[in-house]
């Protein structure tokens, strides 16, 4: 396992996360600017947004966990390293990786949204009310992240490309949310379509404004313990179709299928 996370966190891939990292940092500090300049943030609500940096945490997230489980590159590592390892093995060397890099992803965050709450939006102290909005906010990221990452661990494989990976699953993004809204029409006739994987994909979104429980019609404890169990079964069915159905495929395999399905014509 030592060996397989030291392949996943190479040098490459850490210089790509390092400016990842760079990059939110600095998006953080032009959202705080841009939102003082324009009057459309104060004190109460950078920390109720987490900065209004979530959409960024979750595309870069989403970048990482596009690049370690699609592609033709990916696939040729899986393959090369099924020689030594189980697949089981390399399926949680990912996830731990991907792990690791959003929890530093959300420390640089919340380290620049406090530092931009001292430095641009000093009227209020950081305790109290405020302190309470960002637990609140970081809480509904580390919700989101595990439901939609789970989901996209799931569904990503077929991607032959890392950048078709990435592609759709930032596309993912709309696409759960125009399903739930679909499932909502129907919320309001059958009460019991509220339990759809769909509808907790708005954890965030209502942690962060209560009011969205008019949409979800769900209580918070009931929307984050449901997004928790979706992401839980998202995952084990990521591993099941890691471990037990995906070929990897790279390049090579499919031109030597082409070629084979051209002599036997």
């Amino acid at each position: 396992m030592s060996d397989l996370l030291k392949q996943e966190m190479n040098s490459r891939n850490r210089k790509i996360f390092g400016f990842m990292a760079l990059g939110l940092f600095i998006v953080t500090i032009i959202m705080a600017i841009t939102g003082m300049e324009t009057k459309t943030l104060d004190g109460w609500k950078w920390m109720n947004q987490f900065g209004a940096v979530t959409g960024v945490i979750e595309l870069l997230t989403t970048i990482i966990v596009a690049t370690r489980f699609a592609g033709q590159e990916s696939n040729a590592q899986v393959k090369e390293n099924m020689k030594n390892h189980s697949k089981s093995s390399i399926f949680f060397s990912k996830v731990i990786t991907i792990l690791i890099s959003y929890l530093i992803l959300l420390l640089v965050a919340i380290i620049a949204v406090i530092l931009m709450k001292y430095l641009v939006f000093p009227h209020k102290p950081l305790a109290g009310t405020l302190a309470q909005e960002l637990s609140w906010a970081v809480l509904g990221n580390i919700a989101y992240f595990f439901i939609f990452q789970s989901f996209i661990m799931m569904i990503i494989g077929f991607c032959k490309t890392w950048y078709g990976a990435i592609a759709f699953g930032v596309a993912c993004t709309w696409i759960t949310e125009i399903i739930a809204g679909i499932f909502m029409i129907f919320i309001y006739t059958h009460r019991k379509l509220i339990y759809n994987p769909f509808n907790f994909f708005f954890v965030e979104k209502q942690i962060q404004d209560g009011m969205k429980h008019m949409m979800t019609r769900l209580q918070l404890p009931m929307i984050i313990k449901g997004s928790l169990l979706y992401a839980l079964i998202f995952f084990i069915i990521a591993f099941i179709i890691f471990v037990h159905f995906r070929k990897f495929n790279t390049w090579n395999d499919d031109e030597e299928k082409n070629n084979q399905d051209t002599k036997e014509a």
